[in-house]
């Protein structure tokens, strides 16, 4: 019998889910204002650069996501410039040029998303 194998949309899915517990902490505070202990729909995982503008090798990566209130994240588009200099001052200038080279990047995503859902799921 041959295996089917599971959608793009469906692999994903279950990586953001990973993400977003691996990421998860008691309280959570936004990484890009002074809101406090983020609940329910105000409790958004964002995205350093917009999400729309990555690749496969950057959407899920864990160094560009921190948890959001939904003003920042929403409204606020990201707060790109925020999150960057906090990013920075973090994890230093030769990680951020690092992913900024991976941003020009590409490869197969099904094949990479299995990959990444698989070391996700086993941290």
């Amino acid at each position: 019998m041959k295996k089917t194998k599971q959608s793009i949309s469906l692999i994903q899915r279950k990586i953001w889910q990973e993400c977003r517990r691996i990421k998860d902490k008691p309280i959570v505070d936004c990484y890009t204002c002074n809101a406090k202990n983020l609940l329910g729909s105000n409790k958004q995982l964002g995205h350093m650069w917009s999400k729309g503008s990555l690749t496969c090798l950057l959407k899920y990566e864990l160094d560009i996501l921190e948890w959001q209130c939904s003003r920042c994240n929403i409204w606020g588009g990201g707060m790109g410039a925020d999150f960057y200099k906090r990013k920075l001052s973090e994890i230093g200038k030769k990680r951020m040029n690092e992913l900024e080279n991976i941003r020009n990047q590409s490869t197969k995503a099904y094949d990479f998303f299995l990959t990444l859902l698989e070391k996700y799921s086993s941290m």
